[in-house]
């Protein structure tokens, strides 16, 4: 830099500093004592001639463990911040000015800094107190003795007062789900009503026994809400509002259905994703429930026992260890109708009869059942809507009979490195090559791609891999389209690229083969 060079920045921590050597200091104390071990990454840069100018993007990652003057004491809280330098350099290449762009206050509310000097102390400890479990015993003394609270959220329903909310989330935090977490993600305060308003996400898996609650399902939720909090003249709490989508949250970690939807709908729901087949199923169904499936694997498949043993099959052999979550649920009484929004994850290990041999890829699929019942409350009728084709792409399964099988195995043979000696097989032996992307600009064959994939695939960037997302043929033009997503970390040396940086890619691109 010269002597003399500048900064600005409109963000409220460096508002007051006006050199570089102000800043510079200000990122010492940042790095090395406020967040001792942080890190950084350069995302991209750039010149601009005429100006003089140099723009950095970059990424800053910190937690707060250390303690520095000025700044409130640690909370072991973590940010990831971009922002962007616009560096100006002199006739001699000295950096004379720097600007910086950057939103301050999204990275103060990640490590959970102090809140805007007009929230008052007590609505802020009170939120802590009892978002972390510390219930009535410590949120008390931020409060008037009979705050009120009130949420449209069927489980607070009943909950009228502060004692009663911070209790029932000392319930939450400490007993249904050890070792949960927080977030204030914002805080302000309007004057004008003495109001406070905190908005905050809840992290937590369902994995301890509460009186009132459903046994643990070790299924994890992350649940956003805001607290609208008034404060009276001392500045003492004396009224909560809770925004709350609690059925979003209660659907994440799998609570009880509403009473509405019938019992045998949602057991029979379970018993088929979690592969229990025909044996289990039946308890739920009529003996001739019927079953229906715009869906090519299932287009056979009639009956509900067929469906089960077909589940069961997916579930237990080709995809051992899989397993669903249920989204929604509801019952329409008029229709009888209970309808089910799920999703499936699996990863194809097994072999099953009438599949291809295990892909080792995994799917993350979702479907709608809606399922009819009688009088009786059994199941009598289903129908599935799922897009199969989808799910079949993730885990690689066979392509539709229109894409010609050369060009299928020249897209695997290719991305997996085995170069032109495999890739030769599928193609005519002067088949070209373009593409409008700088490091390939002068490859213009087959042969000479597939060799730079399998310098990339097996050299540069060993043990890489690839997913084909999707593909396609059209006739008219007999060209074939596949979409994939290559990954790789970059730790080996090869000819005409940088040494190892050990970082990593995950790319998405296209073929058009003809």
């Amino acid at each position: 830099c010269t002597h003399d060079a500048i900064f600005s920045a409109q963000a409220e921590p460096l508002k007051d500093i006006k050199t570089v050597y102000g800043y510079s200091e200000w990122m010492k104390g940042i790095a090395l004592v406020a967040m001792p071990g942080s890190s950084y990454e350069l995302n991209s840069q750039s010149f601009d001639a005429k100006t003089n100018t140099a723009m950095f993007f970059g990424t800053f990652h910190g937690t707060h463990s250390g303690h520095l003057e000025g700044f409130p004491a640690p909370t072991y809280k973590s940010m990831e911040t971009q922002y962007v330098y616009s560096i100006h350099v002199n006739a001699h290449g000295k950096v004379d000015k720097i600007t910086k762009v950057w939103h301050s206050a999204w990275a103060a509310a990640q490590v959970g800094w102090t809140a805007p000097s007009n929230v008052p102390a007590d609505a802020v400890h009170l939120f802590h107190a009892c978002e972390s479990g510390k219930g009535w015993h410590d949120c008390k003394q931020y409060c008037t003795h009979d705050a009120i609270f009130s949420a449209q959220a069927e489980p607070l329903k009943d909950i009228k007062t502060v004692y009663g909310y911070s209790e029932w989330m000392k319930g939450i935090a400490l007993v249904a789900m050890p070792g949960s977490s927080y977030e204030l993600n914002s805080q302000s305060f309007d004057a004008k009503t003495n109001t406070a308003m905190f908005f905050g996400t809840f992290h937590g898996t369902h994995s301890g026994h509460l009186e009132g609650f459903p046994a643990p399902t070790y299924k994890s939720m992350e649940t956003q809400y805001v607290y609208s909090i008034h404060v009276n003249a001392h500045g003492k709490v004396d009224k909560i509002t809770k925004v709350w989508h609690s059925a979003w949250a209660a659907a994440q970690v799998g609570w009880t259905a509403p009473s509405n939807v019938p019992a045998d709908a949602v057991h029979l729901f379970h018993a088929c994703e979690s592969g229990k087949g025909w044996q289990e199923c039946m308890h739920f169904c009529t003996h001739d429930a019927s079953f229906d499936a715009q869906a090519e694997p299932l287009k056979d498949i009639k009956t509900m026992h067929g469906y089960a043993e077909w589940m069961k099959g997916i579930a237990v052999v080709a995809m051992p260890g899989s397993r669903y979550e249920l989204n929604a649920q509801s019952f329409d009484p008029e229709t009888r109708t209970a309808t089910f929004f799920g999703t499936f994850r699996g990863t194809h290990t097994g072999h099953l009869h009438g599949f291809p041999a295990p892909t080792h890829r995994s799917m993350d699929t979702q479907y709608v059942y809606s399922m009819h019942v009688n009088v009786h409350g059994k199941v009598d009728r289903i129908t599935k809507v799922w897009h199969s084709a989808w799910a079949a792409a993730q885990v690689g399964w066979t392509l539709s009979s229109s894409v010609p099988v050369d060009a299928e195995h020249l897209f695997h043979a290719c991305e997996s490195g085995k170069g032109w000696h495999e890739c030769m097989r599928y193609c005519t032996h002067d088949a070209m090559f373009s593409a409008q992307a700088e490091p390939l600009k002068d490859i213009s064959t087959v042969y000479a791609y597939t060799e730079w994939m399998k310098g990339i695939a097996v050299v540069a960037m060993p043990g890489s891999s690839y997913e084909l997302n999707a593909q396609s043929f059209d006739p008219k033009t007999s060209t074939a389209t596949f979409f994939g997503t290559f990954r790789g970390t970059h730790t080996g040396h090869l000819h005409g690229f940088p040494a190892p940086t050990h970082k990593s890619m995950e790319t998405q691109y296209v073929y058009n083969m003809h």
